[in-house]
């Protein structure tokens, strides 16, 4: 087996001597700890055994005597300098997808040799050979690095479940279309131009013709009522219902059309957004998110479910809001995406981080038998004790010698987040014993502030430079 490379085609630095191979019954113990320390961080469960029966069905010739909808399973490593660095295991289902659960790397091998590279390229090279249309998997949504190692190789971000594996822990759907093939990216075609009167017949054929999908009512009434509010525009006013209407052309030939509605809280709605293509409707959705840019916090549309739509919006970081069934159309479902400014990945969209890790925190912390020995004194004594070791970082240092710390020195910059992680960790303790919710009492206090501080008179000042009502 030779070493593979990089998505970008070049060999990763440090990759001379890696090698992908056919997982061999030495490796068991190698296995064995990649999967234990990587998954209890997660997951629940027994991943020694997991280690155990994925690697018996790979040395029995793949064939899986358990699982009911797989044809194939194989496992494969990354050894590096004759050290076993990564492990990877491939189940090929009946359904002609193949799913990759896991795929570990050492995390001193991470991001260093391109071990987790070369064995997501490999999966890819499987695939292709069984003739499988799809990979997947699942990633834990704490482990966001992972995600974006997905995501930066091709991969999509789908669905999002919580408490799947474990209790508070939310897990992201990834998967990836295999093609052989596949094209090389190809840059934006479509050009879009603002409505103009001379369109209307054009874009009144266009919409008739294509939004009835999903949609009942789209006649030419319904055009003339758009372009009213695009009419409108000028006004700027949320209640007049104003539109901002774009038509998108790949040379000149119609390919896309898209509304901006401003609704009231900030948000807009994209209606109609609609596209001749998956990839005419990909270049839409950039479109949108380009002209969202310093307008709006947050853009959202409602659609028909349909595979083509559904990759498109995942592929631009959209995220399924849910399900609108006969919204549009009797017997038709339509499915609300939303997109938030700024966002790059779908972590921490759809859950609430904080909450998820206060159960794991403090399931830990019943596990041993601490709960059981605190006391509010000590609880908030400990909070003072982690917040002065947190100063005792910083003591002697001035405010550039510490910005200059955060810069170069990765062991500094972990040494202050691990301090403030302490003081979380006492906070959450001790507001979970007092019975208040940490979260709706800082909200509260915050509101109280709000007041407390007006934007136009203490804007620029700090420090007791500003005492509130005086």
């Amino acid at each position: 087996m030779t070493t593979q490379q990089d998505s970008n085609g070049t060999s990763p630095a440090g990759a001379e001597d890696l090698i992908i191979r056919d997982a061999t019954g030495g490796d068991r113990a190698a296995i064995r700890g990649l999967l234990h320390g990587s998954l209890r961080r997660n997951y629940d469960g027994d991943h020694v055994a997991q280690a155990d029966r994925i690697l018996d069905a790979h040395l029995a010739g793949g064939k899986d005597p358990v699982g009911h909808f797989s044809r194939t399973q194989h496992v494969y490593v990354a050894e590096s300098g004759g050290e076993v660095v990564g492990v990877m295991n491939i189940a090929e289902k009946r359904q002609g997808t193949m799913k990759i659960s896991p795929l570990i790397v050492n995390p001193d091998f991470r991001g260093s040799n391109g071990a987790g590279s070369a064995l997501l390229a490999k999966s890819v090279e499987v695939a292709k050979a069984r003739g499988v249309r799809q990979l997947y998997g699942t990633v834990a949504e704490p482990s966001s690095w992972i995600e974006t190692f997905y995501l930066n190789r091709g991969w999509t971000c789908g669905s999002q479940s919580n408490s799947q594996y474990r209790p508070g822990v939310v897990e992201h759907a990834i998967y990836y279309t295999v093609d052989e093939g596949e094209p090389a990216e190809t840059p934006d075609r479509l050009k879009f131009d603002e409505y103009t009167p001379s369109k209307y017949e054009e874009l009144e054929a266009f919409l008739t013709t294509r939004m009835d999908v999903f949609v009942d009512g789209i006649d030419a009434g319904f055009v003339r009522s758009l372009v009213a509010g695009h009419e409108r525009r000028a006004s700027r006013t949320v209640e007049a219902k104003y539109k901002e209407l774009y038509l998108g052309y790949d040379s000149d030939v119609l390919s896309s059309v898209i509304a901006f509605g401003p609704k009231k809280g900030g948000s807009v709605k994209l209606m109609p957004l609609s596209a001749v293509s998956g990839s005419a409707l990909r270049e839409t959705l950039r479109f949108a998110q380009s002209w969202a840019a310093g307008r709006t916090h947050k853009l959202y549309t409602h659609q028909h479910v349909d595979p083509a739509v559904v990759t498109a919006f995942q592929s631009e970081m959209w995220t399924l809001e849910g399900l609108l069934p006969e919204a549009y159309g009797q017997g038709k479902v339509a499915a609300q995406w939303g997109w938030l400014v700024g966002e790059s990945t779908h972590l921490g969209r759809n859950s609430d981080r904080l909450k998820a890790y206060t159960e794991r925190l403090l399931t830990f912390v019943r596990d041993r038998g601490w709960d059981r020995l605190e006391e509010a004194r000590s609880l908030a004594m400990a909070v003072g004790g982690e917040a002065g070791e947190l100063l005792a970082e910083l003591q002697w240092l001035s405010e550039p010698e510490i910005i200059e710390l955060l810069r170069s020195d990765r062991e500094f910059a972990t040494k202050l987040s691990f301090e403030a992680a302490d003081i979380l960790n006492y906070l959450i303790r001790f507001a979970r014993y007092c019975d208040f919710d940490l979260i709706e009492s800082a909200d509260k206090k915050l509101a109280v502030n709000i007041d407390r501080f007006p934007v136009e008179e203490v804007h620029g000042l700090r420090g007791k430079r500003y005492k509130a009502g005086s």
